[in-house]
């Protein structure tokens, strides 16, 4: 078969291009890995392909609970290996994204956000009364080992190490954590800081500051309630919070200044690194659009 011929889509993964953001931060040297352009449409394209490399052999069932994202890349992947697979998704999830899941040939399951089984307490449930392989994103190893040994050296390899300053957001933890690890092994100097929405829990695993407000966002795959065991604080030198609005504004920038059609995660980063740009001092800058604002057009748009 042909070198550039792949098995799969699964080998498709990866190798995401990384595109200057020269018209929203003329005066800075901000990058972003274009990550919606994995095959299932996000970065959880990597983590859901480096968790099935390590589930049991013989499994026939597995099981995810998930913003949208890690569902529709399960999903993907169950299509590919034959695999019978069930996500389970808060009801706030975008209607894109639940169709998306649903189009792979998966079960979706919306869960309560305010009361009664939420989405990983159900994902538990049918995991234990079905014997599925649960992955279990937030409180995988997997998670950011994933990122360790592929998004990092990959990010790495195409800024050819010329990168001062990594800025992730942070959902479940393990894109920033893994990535974070592996970059400051190669460099100690290298700073990581990661952004979520407003009253989010990461901020006061890193720095002193405490939100005095209840979390709530709009904006999907970033910010949690409560943390996530797959984030890694000491990989983080500093957390900033974002108002949603700022977020959704720039997603807007995004679109109609750079021509990319980025998701709510996107913009809460962009936001971040708006904020932080006057006292990075000309940093090279590096980040991550984790997933496509076509999932979002019926929510952002």
């Amino acid at each position: 078969m042909h070198t550039q011929v792949k098995d799969s889509v699964m080998e498709a993964i990866g190798h995401t291009p990384v595109v200057r953001l020269k018209r929203v931060f003329p005066d800075a040297q901000v990058v972003a890995k274009l990550e919606y352009m994995n095959p299932g449409g996000s970065i959880k394209d990597r983590m859901v392909r480096h968790m099935l490399r390590g589930m049991p052999a013989g499994t026939r069932r597995v099981v995810e609970s998930s913003s949208g994202n890690t569902g529709a890349a399960l999903a993907m992947a169950s299509a590919v290996y034959g695999l019978d697979c069930d996500v389970t998704v808060p009801r706030t999830t975008s209607g894109e994204k639940m169709k998306r899941i649903a189009a792979y040939g998966a079960r979706v399951h919306p869960c309560s956000v305010d009361g009664g089984p939420d989405y990983h307490a159900t994902a538990e449930e049918i995991a234990r009364d079905s014997g599925a392989y649960y992955l279990d994103q937030y409180c995988s190893e997997l998670n950011r080992q994933a990122h360790y040994r592929d998004t990092g050296p990959e990010l790495w390899s195409q800024l050819a190490g010329e990168i001062d300053v990594f800025v992730c957001g942070i959902g479940s933890g393990g894109t920033i954590s893994g990535i974070g690890r592996y970059l400051k092994e190669q460099d100690p100097t290298l700073r990581v800081i990661g952004v979520e929405p407003l009253h989010s829990s990461y901020r006061h695993l890193v720095t002193d500051q405490r939100s005095e407000g209840a979390f709530a966002t709009v904006i999907e795959g970033v910010g949690k309630r409560q943390p996530s065991s797959s984030f890694d604080p000491a990989v983080v030198d500093d957390v900033v919070q974002v108002p949603d609005e700022e977020a959704l504004a720039w997603v807007q920038r995004l679109a109609r200044e750079e021509g990319i059609l980025a998701g709510g995660s996107s913009g809460c980063v962009s936001a971040g690194i708006a904020r932080l740009l006057p006292r990075l001092q000309g940093a090279r800058v590096a980040t991550i659009f984790p997933d496509s604002g076509a999932f979002y057009l019926s929510k952002y748009f």
